[in-house]
C-alpha cells in the first residue's frame, strides 16, 4: 500500500509539472492570463483566487480560454446545497473514470456516493460515512480546481468558504473561484479576505467574444445573411457601453434572424441594410438590458419631438423618457428611423416573432425603398428636412388645394396637415394664426359631416388608436404652444365620426333585422362576440335605433331554434352597456323590448304564451318596470 502511495504521488508530480509546463508554454496575452500563469506556476500557494465581474461579462469564458479544461478541473456549484454534494462534484471531476468510484462500491456495497453512475440503494450509516470520508479525502491537486457559480450555491457563505479553504490548506490545491462578487461580498467580506489572496475583476473582451459568436454562427450550418454587416452589430454594441456578452450574443443571433426575413432586393440596398441593422441592434440592446419596454417602442417619433418641444420651450429640466435617454447613447443611428416600424420592433424585440411579411412591408414603406416622388403628399410635406424644395413645395401647394376642396378624408392625413400648418404658424412661416387654423379645421369637419362624406367611426374600443397620436407610423408635429388647440380639433373629429356612424344606422338596420329574421345565431355574432374575436357592432349602439315593436315583430317571425341566441344577444348587450358607456342607450331599449315581449305573450294561449315569456326572461330583466339605467 505504501508503494502504491509513493507511485501515485510521483505520477501526480509528473502530471502537475506537465500541466504547468503546457500552460506556461503559451504566451499570456491578458492580465488574467498573466496572473494565472504566475498562480499555476506556484506549488502550494496557500490561498485561492477570486475571479469576479458584472453579469454577462464572460467570466467563465475568459477563465476557460486562459486555462483550458485539459489543464484544470472545472466544477459548478450551481444548485448544490450541502458540503457532501460539493465534495462529490469535485471528486467526479477529478476522477471521471468510473473505475475509481467503482472500487468504493465494491468495498462498500450499494453505497450512493452522489456521483453520476453510482448505485442508489439504502445503505447503513457506517457505509455512507465511509464513502463520504473516502470522497472527502481523495483529492488530486495535480491540476488547479476551478469552482464556478459561487453565488448560485445554496450553502451558507461562511460554511462554503470553509470548504474552499480546506481544499487550499489541507489538500494543497490551487483553487480559482468564479463569482459575481457584488452578490456575495456582503455575506462574508471579512472571511473572504482571509481565503482569497487575489481578486481579479474581469472586463469583457468584446472583440474576442464577438469573433467567437461570429464563428459559432457561421459554423452552425445556417446561411449567413448578415455577412459583413455583423460588424455593424459590434459597432452599436460598443456605442451602447453595455458589458454583457450574453446580450451581444443574443443581439447578433436576432440580427441574423431579422436579415433572414429580407429579400435579395432588400439586401442589395447596402445603405438600407446598414441602417436597419444598426437600428435593430440598438433597440435590441436597450430592451434586453431592461432600459426600454414595449411601451417605449410606441410612437418613437413622438417621443423625440416632445424632447425637442421641451428644449424649445425652455423646459430642459423636465424628466426625460427612457427612450430619449437611450437615444443619446448612439451616434451611428437615429432611433426614430422609419426603416422598421413600431409594430415590427415590438413583435421582434418583445415577443420574439419575426414575421417576414411584416418586416418586408416595413422596409418597402421606408424612405429607402419608396422613391420621393412616389411618397404620399403629406409624407413629402413632413419630410421637408430631407427632401429638396422641388419636391416639398409642390406637395405643400397640393395639400393646400386639396384642403380647400375638402378632398382629404383620411383622419390621420387631415390631422398631420393641421398640425403641420400650426407648426408653420408658430414658426412665423405662414401668415395664419393658430386660432384661424382651429376655426378652419372645425369648419372642414362640419362640411364633411353635412355633405355625408365624413368617414364613420369604426367598431371596436381602439378605433381611435389609428390616428390619435400619429398616423402611419409618423407622429403629429406638436408643440406645447398649440397642443391644447390640436387636441380640441382631434376631439371634434372623433365626435363627428361618431355622428357619421349614427347617420348610417337607417341604412344598416334593415340588413341587421333581416339577419335577425333568418338566423338568430348569426345575429348574435354580429352584435356580441365570436370565436375569432370579431364583433361588427362591438360598441356601436345600433340596437337602440330599432323600435322595440319592429324588433319584437322580427324576433317572433324568426325560426324558434334561434330564439335562444336572440334573447342571449340582448342580455349580453345590456350587460356590456353597464361597462361600456357608448352602449348605454341600449339599457333603456332592452327594457322596452322586454315589456313588448310580455305584452305579446298576453295575447297568446297555452305553450305559445309560455314560449314568449321564457324567451323574454332570457334578457335578464325580472320586472318590466326596471329603471332604464
Amino acid at each position: 500500500m505504501a508503494i502504491w502511495r509513493r507511485i501515485s504521488s510521483y505520477m501526480k508530480t509528473i502530471a502537475n509539472e506537465t500541466a504547468k509546463k503546457s500552460f506556461l508554454a503559451h504566451e499570456p496575452k491578458t492580465q488574467l492570463e498573466h496572473y494565472l500563469a504566475y498562480y499555476i506556476g506556484r506549488n502550494d500557494p496557500g490561498y485561492a483566487v477570486l475571479v469576479t465581474g458584472e453579469w454577462g461579462t464572460g467570466k467563465t469564458y475568459q477563465v476557460t480560454k486562459a486555462l483550458p479544461e485539459s489543464h484544470a478541473y472545472y466544477a459548478s456549484l450551481f444548485g448544490l446545497s450541502t458540503p457532501q454534494e460539493i465534495e462529490a462534484e469535485v471528486f467526479a471531476r477529478m476522477f471521471p473514470d468510473k473505475a475509481m468510484w467503482k472500487k468504493i462500491t465494491d468495498k462498500i456495497p450499494a453505497v450512493n456516493v452522489g456521483i453520476p453512475g453510482a448505485v442508489s440503494m439504502p445503505v447503513s450509516s457506517l457505509a455512507t460515512s465511509l464513502a463520504n470520508t473516502f470522497i472527502k479525502n481523495t483529492v488530486d491537486a495535480s491540476k488547479p480546481l476551478i469552482l464556478d457559480d459561487l453565488e448560485r450555491c445554496a450553502i451558507p457563505p461562511k460554511e462554503l468558504l470553509g470548504i474552499i479553504n480546506r481544499y487550499v490548506e489541507h489538500h494543497k490545491c490551487r483553487v480559482i473561484v468564479i463569482a459575481h462578487d457584488e452578490k456575495i461580498v456582503g455575506g462574508f467580506q471579512e472571511a473572504k479576505e482571509k481565503i482569497f489572496g487575489q481578486t481579479i475583476k474581469i472586463e469583457p473582451d468584446i472583440e474576442a467574444a464577438f469573433e467567437h459568436f461570429n464563428k459559432t454562427l457561421v459554423e452552425s450550418g445556417r446561411e449567413d445573411f448578415l455577412g459583413e454587416l455583423k460588424s455593424e452589430v459590434l459597432r452599436i454594441f460598443k456605442e451602447s457601453n453595455q458589458k454583457s456578452l450574453r446580450i451581444l450574443r443574443h443581439v447578433l443571433e436576432d440580427a441574423q434572424r431579422l436579415m433572414g426575413c429580407t429579400e435579395p432586393r432588400h439586401r442589395e440596398n447596402n445603405a438600407a441594410m446598414i441602417e436597419m441593422t444598426r437600428l435593430f441592434s440598438a433597440l435590441a440592446i436597450e430592451c434586453r438590458s431592461g432600459e426600454l419596454s414595449a411601451e417605449d417602442l410606441n410612437d418613437r417619433v413622438l417621443a423625440s419631438l416632445r424632447r425637442e418641444q421641451r428644449q424649445t420651450n425652455g423646459n430642459a429640466e423636465a424628466p426625460e423618457s427612457s427612450y430619449n435617454i437611450a437615444d443619446r447613447r448612439y451616434k451611428s443611428v437615429k432611433l426614430t428611423s422609419d426603416i422598421l416600424n413600431d409594430q415590427v420592433l415590438k413583435s421582434t424585440l418583445i415577443y420574439g416573432n419575426f414575421i417576414a411579411r411584416d418586416i418586408r412591408d416595413s422596409l418597402d414603406n421606408s424612405s429607402h425603398f419608396i422613391a420621393a416622388q412616389a411618397l404620399p403628399t403629406w409624407r413629402k410635406v413632413l419630410g421637408f428636412d430631407t427632401l429638396d424644395d422641388e419636391i416639398v413645395q409642390p406637395a405643400l401647394k397640393d395639400m393646400l388645394e386639396r384642403y380647400e376642396k375638402r378632398e382629404i378624408l383620411e383622419s390621420g392625413e387631415f390631422l398631420h396637415f393641421v398640425a403641420f400648418r400650426m407648426m408653420m404658424a408658430d414658426e412665423g412661416i405662414s401668415q395664419e394664426t393658430i386660432l384661424q387654423i382651429v376655426d378652419g379645421a372645425k369648419a372642414y369637419i362640419d362640411d364633411l359631416l353635412e355633405q355625408g362624406r365624413m368617414p364613420p367611426r369604426e367598431a371596436g374600443r381602439r378605433w381611435i388608436d389609428r390616428f390619435d397620436t400619429g398616423y402611419d407610423n409618423h407622429a403629429y408635429w406638436l408643440r406645447r404652444a398649440y397642443e391644447e388647440q390640436f387636441t380640441e380639433i382631434l376631439n371634434c373629429l372623433i365626435d363627428a365620426r361618431k355622428k357619421a356612424a349614427k347617420l348610417r344606422y337607417p341604412d344598416l338596420i334593415p340588413s341587421l333585422l333581416e339577419t335577425l329574421k333568418v338566423d338568430g345565431e348569426k345575429f348574435f355574432e354580429k352584435v356580441c362576440y365570436t370565436e375569432d374575436g370579431t364583433i361588427e357592432y362591438e360598441d356601436i349602439p345600433i340596437l337602440a335605433d330599432i323600435s322595440a315593436k319592429d324588433f319584437v315583430d322580427t324576433w317572433l317571425a324568426s325560426p324558434k331554434g334561434g330564439w335562444y341566441w336572440i334573447g342571449t344577444a340582448v342580455k349580453e348587450r345590456r350587460n356590456a352597456a353597464h361597462r361600456e358607456s357608448s352602449l348605454e342607450p341600449e339599457i333603456a331599449w332592452s327594457a322596452k323590448v322586454f315589456e313588448e315581449m310580455m305584452r305579446r305573450a298576453e295575447n297568446e294561449n297555452s305553450l305559445a304564451k309560455l314560449r314568449i315569456i321564457r324567451a323574454a326572461k332570457r334578457i335578464g330583466i325580472k320586472s318590466a318596470h326596471e329603471p332604464a339605467s
